[in-house]
């Protein structure tokens, strides 16, 4: 085993596979980034009360992991998703994902 060698990582990976891109195509080389899930918008967190990040599930449920009191609340009835829907505000345009 060579221990001299740096072990391989994900951001190095990606660096990586940047810099081929650019060699192969340099007008191709943007990469362009994607949040894992899509938020809907802020609601307020039912324990604590805080503004919090509704996200989607791969499953297409809503759901609230808070980070001021570490609650995390799956939506998965309709009258539950009804009341959320009621009380989501539109994500802020122009976040960290364009």
């Amino acid at each position: 085993m060579d221990n001299d060698k740096p072990k391989p990582t994900l951001l190095r990976r990606l660096g990586q596979r940047i810099i081929e891109a650019e060699k192969s195509d340099p007008e191709k080389a943007v990469l362009e980034l994607k949040p894992a899930m899509p938020e809907l918008g802020t609601a307020p967190c039912p324990v604590c009360g805080h503004g919090v990040a509704v996200f989607v599930t791969r499953t297409k449920r809503p759901f609230i992991n808070c980070g001021f009191c570490s609650a995390r609340i799956f939506y998965n009835g309709s009258r539950s998703m009804g009341i959320l829907k009621d009380q989501i505000k539109a994500p802020k345009k122009g976040g960290w994902f364009k």
